[in-house]
């Protein structure tokens, strides 16, 4: 990721960072003491990645059986002016006590660390009473302590990278949220910029220009725009924050809140006292003066379901023959196989996907493949085909060794792996969709279920490479899903939140004023290379979180966060690309 988009969740925060770095000082209130006990257990994350069906178990899992909890300790810190830092040990019952001088009051977030100093896992507040716009349970990582806090027995899932706290476990503790008087309110424009002090251990600044950095790029502008509500349980103030890819965007979608009666009801929250920038966003359904990247004309674009255009042509030739299906070989499944077949000999080949590993056997995320050479294919005795490659590259400026594979399978028409089988892709051309074929032609609704996605990949193909994402209008968020099997399920629009708006969500004042919080969970499905040609599809969950703090009318401190991991365990570049790594960068925002 090259800025904050929309595809990735933000923490602009002091929650959840390595802060060991940072100076201790005299903070505003008095000393804290965090204490609870770890108890190895799954999180809401790792139920996702099991409910997704069979799986292999992948060398980057980590059984609870195999977990020396004292290898960890657990480290906390304030966003008081110094911050204030603590680390405390964790025996090897799980148990653990950490005193933050100056904490009582103050915003504090606390994380584990391994024997390295890395950071391991974020501890998450998980509230059941109140729910996120996925409609979840809300879901925190700061937290303002009144008193000494016991956290109790808490989950730690070494695998997600989470360790859940009940909310209810430290409710009598929490100190109460800031009056709505002193509420502080960031709504405005920002422009991202680099601090003038050392940063912490653990954490970056904004990225430089064209370089190869996943953070927000310094000198970009987003837009915030807080929204007021009272909640209709206990008329309790309510507030929600968007972020925005500049205020243009939020002007464009008509500056609402966006949120269905139907949503607000399921929150629980009246936004009415907004007057008629309480309703829902309308999408556009054209496009005028819009220039087209693939064919360099300009425009106006008619859409269908907000997002497949009239102009959209399939951009090359198309197997509709094509489908995904689950592959056994073995002892091992792969999940949504990308099937192509039959030929003449009834035969089908699978694709079962591949990935990348450096000379330890530790999977590694590929961006460039010049230093690679390809070797023969070769067959193994469950029938699994296999092409390798091995090399030298560069990985984060370092010089590794590294082996990638390319794996696929004849099966036949029971989806039963064939060793001995061959496959023509010749016998499929009489099939094939030619290139330059408008994706309206390619389908109607009697059509069979595989030209219909086959349709929706063509207007998929065309709506992302044109550049319509970019265009100005209000859009909707579509997130497309190429593994899927039927048509319905191939593409998701959201209706809550557009194109440019990076997300919307639950917004928890401090208790002092000077700022506040938000977390928030995604799901989507993002593309990985495996062989620098081929690519595979991977079903991703991020989290990530806003935390802004004031420092004067025209400056907020801050910093972006975000994990990504991946339910798709079979695939092991899903697995190296979207392994639940934490980045954090800190920046200031300013007007």
């Amino acid at each position: 990721m090259k800025n904050i988009k929309n595809t990735l969740p933000l923490i602009i925060s002091l929650a959840g960072m390595g802060l060991a770095g940072c100076t201790s000082g005299s903070g505003a209130g008095s000393a804290l003491n965090v204490s609870g006990v770890l108890s190895l257990g799954v999180s809401s994350q790792s139920q996702k990645i099991m409910a997704q069906g069979p799986v292999i178990q992948s060398e980057e899992s980590v059984s609870a059986q195999s977990v020396d909890l004292t290898q960890y300790k657990v480290s906390c810190a304030t966003t008081s002016t110094p911050v204030q830092t603590a680390t405390g040990s964790v025996n090897s019952d799980g148990s653990f006590s950490v005193n933050i001088s100056g904490a009582v009051g103050q915003p504090l977030s606390c994380f584990l660390v391994d024997s390295s100093g890395n950071k391991a896992a974020d501890f998450m507040i998980s509230d059941s009473s109140k729910k996120d716009l996925s409609g979840n349970a809300q879901v925190s990582s700061t937290a303002a302590f009144k008193s000494n806090a016991s956290l109790g027995t808490i989950t730690f899932d070494p695998n997600a990278g989470e360790v859940t706290v009940p909310a209810s476990n430290i409710s009598t503790v929490v100190q109460a949220p800031t009056t709505t008087s002193s509420v502080f309110d960031p709504t405005g424009a920002w422009t991202i910029s680099s601090v003038d002090f050392s940063l912490p251990k653990g954490t970056q600044g904004p990225c430089a220009n064209n370089n190869n950095c996943d953070g927000p790029p310094n000198g970009q502008s987003i837009y915030l725009k807080l929204w007021k509500g009272v909640s209709t349980v206990d008329n309790s103030d309510v507030y929600g924050l968007q972020v925005w890819q500049g205020q243009n965007s939020f002007a464009t979608c008509g500056s609402k809140i966006g949120l269905t009666s139907a949503i607000k009801t399921n929150l629980g929250v009246d936004f009415s006292a907004n007057g008629s920038a309480d309703s829902a966003f309308t999408f556009a359904t054209s496009v005028p003066n819009f220039l087209d990247k693939i064919t360099n004309q300009t425009g106006t674009v008619n859409l269908t379901n907000g997002w497949e255009m009239s102009t959209a042509t399939l951009q090359y030739n198309m197997n509709p023959s094509c489908a995904p299906h689950d592959i056994t070989a073995g002892n091992i499944t792969y999940v949504n196989a990308w099937v192509c077949g039959p030929d003449n000999s009834s035969m089908y080949q699978a694709s079962l996907g591949g990935g990348c590993s450096d000379s330890s056997g530790n999977p590694v995320n590929l961006n460039d493949w010049s230093g690679l050479t390809f070797g023969n294919t070769t067959t193994d005795s469950n029938g699994i085909k296999t092409q390798s490659a091995t090399g030298t590259v560069s990985i984060n400026g370092i010089s590794k060794t590294v082996t990638c594979s390319n794996k696929w399978a004849v099966v036949n028409s029971n989806y039963a792996v064939q060793p001995s089988g061959s496959f023509n892709w010749n016998d499929l051309a009489a099939n094939q969709i030619p290139s330059g074929t408008a994706c309206s032609a390619i389908a109607n609704s009697g059509s069979s279920e595989a030209l219909k996605i086959a349709q929706l990949q063509c207007y998929s193909n065309y709506y992302y490479n044109s550049g319509m994402q970019q265009a100005n209008a209000c859009l909707p968020r579509v997130d497309t899903d190429w593994s899927a099997t039927t048509a319905a399920a191939f593409a998701v629009v959201d209706s809550i939140r557009p194109q440019n708006l990076v997300f919307f969500e639950r917004y928890n004042p401090f208790p002092d004023g000077t700022g506040g919080s938000l977390l928030t969970r995604q799901e989507r499905y993002d593309g990985v290379n495996v062989d620098g040609n081929s690519w595979i599809n991977c079903h991703v969950i991020e989290v990530g979180g806003l935390n802004v703090k004031q420092i004067s009318s025209t400056k907020l401190l801050a910093t972006y966060q975000s994990s990504l991991i991946t339910t798709s365990t079979t695939k092991p570049a899903c697995m190296a690309k979207f392994n639940g790594a934490r980045q954090t960068y800190m920046f200031y925002l300013t007007k």
